[in-house]
């Protein structure tokens, strides 16, 4: 089969940001397996002119490889990509058009979950920045609505109290939305799907974490190597937990990926609260397909390789 792979093109803006560069390292991770399962592969840049669309319209592949996240540096045209390639009607991996551009806003995404009756931890909107006057959940946590990658996400995006909330929202840039978010202290997982399969769970472990440090998974713990972030963030897989626990947290992730129409693949983040409870912190489309990320490493303690991975997550795009 031919097959096309869609990427940023980071190297036609000027943008040296760590998350945005490692598209090129997937890009030839995900260009080997494709070799080594038979297909015929080239990379397309996805730039801010039409050169990308006429290349893909000319030369028509049976499939494209999405590992596009963002066009000419904006992370909000990431389904744009994706919606030209409905247009031109190429079939292409992971989720659709669709589903990307909904779940990248996570305030739509915890209003849809919210009104199925999914656990979310209780969040709101500020308005022009200011403190909500009603707000009482402390701590809490300040992200911004539409990016990924832990972008915008700090150790200061936690907050104790109103002056601390204040703090952060006049440091946010006015054109960002942001929500604030009830903060659960408790252990956090992953669970990742290839189309509707869940795989085995995964645990965020922060005994390394420093003392005074929250816990969480921020940009410093993604992209800052040798951190104490990084290094207080450590991924096991399988989680070390009972048959039970996994059931119920993959049971909640299920129906969190199928609220938001999930499909090819994708991971959703939860945490347990002091009580056990489950509660649903994001639902992730297209996550990070690094030989090192989380989906390999959830596939790897299926009995999948790398190889395996990528040739599943083509049969469902065929499929």
């Amino acid at each position: 089969m031919r097959v096309a792979i869609l990427y940023d093109d980071v190297g036609g803006i000027e943008n040296d940001r760590d998350d945005a560069r490692s598209v090129l390292h997937v890009v030839d991770a995900v260009a080997a397996a494709l070799a080594e399962l038979g297909h015929e592969t080239r990379g397309v840049a996805v730039d801010c002119n039409s050169t990308w669309i006429a290349e893909i319209s000319v030369d028509r592949p049976d499939l494209v490889f999405n590992l596009c996240e963002g066009v000419a540096g904006e992370a909000a045209l990431e389904s744009a990509a994706s919606g030209v390639l409905d247009l031109l009607r190429i079939p292409y991996t992971g989720c659709s058009t669709e589903t990307l551009a909904f779940a990248r806003r996570k305030d739509r995404v915890n209003a849809l979950l919210g009104s199925a009756g999914l656990p979310i931890p209780t969040w709101t909107q500020p308005q022009e920045g200011a403190v909500p006057p009603r707000w009482r959940r402390y701590p809490s946590i300040v992200k911004p609505a539409g990016e990924d990658a832990s972008i915008g996400i700090h150790q200061a995006s936690v907050v104790r109290d109103a002056a601390e909330l204040k703090t952060v929202l006049r440091a946010s840039p006015p054109s960002s939305p942001l929500i604030i978010q009830e903060f659960v202290q408790g252990r956090e997982f992953n669970v990742g799907f290839i189309g509707q399969e869940p795989l085995p769970v995964s645990e965020i472990e922060f005994a390394g974490m420093p003392e005074d440090y929250w816990h969480i998974v921020c940009w410093n713990a993604k992209w800052s190597p040798g951190s104490p972030e990084d290094l207080g963030s450590v991924a096991c897989c399988p989680a070390n937990i009972d048959f039970e626990l996994s059931t119920y947290l993959t049971n909640i992730a299920l129906m969190a990926w199928r609220a938001v129409e999930g499909r090819g693949y994708g991971r959703v983040d939860l945490r347990l609260d002091s009580k056990d409870r489950g509660w649903i912190l994001e639902v992730n489309p297209n996550p990070d397909l690094s030989l090192d990320a989380g989906l390999a490493r959830m596939a790897g303690a299926a009995g999948m390789s790398y190889v395996d991975l990528i040739g599943r997550i083509v049969a469902e795009a065929a499929a």
